[in-house]
């Protein structure tokens, strides 16, 4: 796929602030977001523009029972089979099936009831390729809590590492290193902010972490989502 297109890297943001790509080309977008400044730049225009249009909507804030309630659910059943809907390569199709999904997304948003914005929750779920979910990332205002998934394998010799790509700079930084088990609080990077955060990433990295301030291998990325 030719990336240099902007009308097919729209296409392609697009459907990804949605959350309409299908599993591998979302983490093809997601790899191509580490290195692009160009998608980053296509996915903060969307981001933008949905923004605007739902701006005098206020979320819905969840049930303070409702993220461990996502946990045991995740953690305790199997995971469904996904169901991957492919678009033609229409590049119409694409924008009118983008434009329909915006639409079901607006009209979500528009049934909430209206709640005090700064009861938002910010977390991230950090899964393999079989989808299975390795760290629970909880985002407060000073703090990273998180949770080592009884499902993940770690290995011994090696340390896993996490880093936020903001959309305006194309160098990782380093949030500090991840739990193999159990739990564990990290300090809140001075620049984590949510609307300028791109993506979240992991890598595999020495004991210790990176040895030049740089992700060594990158094994996984993914969204900080606001609840």
């Amino acid at each position: 796929m030719n990336y240099n297109k902007p009308e097919v890297l729209n296409a392609l943001a697009g459907q990804y602030v949605l959350g309409t790509l299908s599993s591998s080309t979302r983490k093809r977008f997601q790899r191509l977001l580490l290195n692009s400044s160009k998608a980053r730049e296509a996915t903060t225009m969307w981001e933008q523009n949905l923004n605007n249009l739902a701006s005098a909507i206020t979320p819905r804030a969840p049930s303070d029972d409702l993220w461990p309630k996502i946990l045991q659910q995740i953690e305790n059943q199997p995971q469904p089979t996904k169901t991957i809907i492919r678009t033609q390569a229409s590049i119409w199709r694409t924008w009118s099936f983008v434009a329909t999904a915006a639409s079901i997304v607006l009209a979500f948003l528009v049934m909430q009831p209206a709640t005090n914005v700064s009861n938002i929750q910010q977390i991230a779920l950090v899964q393999n390729k079989a989808q299975q979910p390795l760290w629970f990332i909880d985002v407060n205002e000073q703090a990273l809590s998180i949770k080592a998934s009884s499902q993940l394998v770690a290995k011994t010799d090696k340390d896993y590492e996490l880093w936020m790509i903001l959309k305006d700079q194309d160098a990782p930084i380093s949030l500090g290193l991840l739990p193999k088990t159990g739990s564990i609080t990290l300090s809140k990077n001075s620049r984590f902010k949510a609307s300028d955060v791109a993506l979240l990433a992991v890598s595999l990295e020495p004991i210790g972490g990176s040895p030049n301030g740089s992700p060594s291998e990158v094994l996984y990325t993914t969204e900080l989502v606001l609840l």
